[in-house]
């Protein structure tokens, strides 16, 4: 494709020493994504002794002490929606994705999120390129190999504009602090070129990637796993989707059991509406 600009070069680096760093807890998605189950806070344990502080003093210390019965109570308690000791872990993840992506994943609210901003920096320099498997229906390409190098071709020539553009932009700048009709640069953001890059940015397709950290509890979390992992979510979602849902059960392999028992049965069980339906 088009040659990556600096920036994007060092978060390149950056992916690969993470995966070095963390080899089981991180994966490469596509021709640039990645995600990152960089920490967790609590685990099954702390769900179970949120969920008997009513009833008892006695304290487990991890996941590895539990009984059948402490799995059980794990089970009903999920099952059963009791939510709230279900909100006391946690999770971050960092992931670099298309903005298309994005804009699925962040309807998801019940979260925290901070994103790579092309206010203070230049855009990430890559743009997603749908693999074989992307754009395959039921064995069928629904676009061929002519189309993808067109597209490839335009990804291109959009961030080559954005860079020749931003440099002209700046050397303008430049001149008119030279030739005093600006003032000089003083300390901090230079509006001038800051205003620059908030325009420039339009240009830039949803296909291009952003880089976030995602913060969220387990209870959302499982929110998304059971909306995103489903055949029908799109593509390039479920497979961010997946990906985390592997890291996750690398980390706590007991709620991640428990988690996938109830989702199973949850869509097994007709709805109540279903039952009105048959019904009527």
């Amino acid at each position: 494709m088009n040659d990556i600009n600096k920036a994007t070069a060092e978060l390149q680096a950056e992916m690969e020493q993470r995966m070095v760093l963390n080899p089981e807890g991180t994966r490469r998605i596509g021709n640039f994504g990645f995600i990152e189950l960089e920490e967790s806070w609590g685990d099954e344990a702390t769900i179970i002794n949120t969920a008997r502080i009513s009833t008892t003093n006695q304290r487990l210390k991890s996941g590895h002490d539990f009984n059948e019965r402490d799995r059980n109570l794990l089970y009903q308690l999920l099952r059963d929606q009791h939510g709230t000791p279900f909100e006391t872990i946690y999770f971050r993840f960092r992931f670099i994705a298309p903005i298309f992506v994005l804009r699925q994943w962040v309807k998801h609210r019940v979260s925290s999120w901070n994103e790579f901003s092309m206010r203070y920096r230049k855009p990430i320099s890559v743009a997603y390129i749908p693999d074989e498997a992307a754009r395959t229906v039921d064995g069928y390409a629904v676009l061929d190999d002519t189309v993808m190098a067109e597209y490839e071709a335009l990804m291109g020539q959009l961030f080559q504009w954005y860079e020749t553009q931003y440099s002209a932009a700046c050397t303008r700048i430049d001149g008119a602090r030279e030739s005093g009709e600006l003032a000089p640069k003083e300390g901090g953001r230079d509006p001038y070129r800051g205003r620059a890059r908030e325009l420039l940015r339009n240009v830039m397709p949803v296909a291009a990637y952003s880089d976030v950290y995602w913060t969220i509890n387990f209870r959302s979390l499982m929110n998304f796993f059971k909306l995103r992992r489903k055949k029908d979510a799109q593509y390039e979602i479920r497979e961010y989707a997946d990906a985390a849902y592997a890291l996750f059960a690398a980390r706590l392999p007991l709620l991640a059991e428990t988690m996938q028992r109830v989702i199973d049965e949850s869509e097994q069980t007709p709805s109540t509406e279903e039952h009105a339906g048959r019904a009527g």
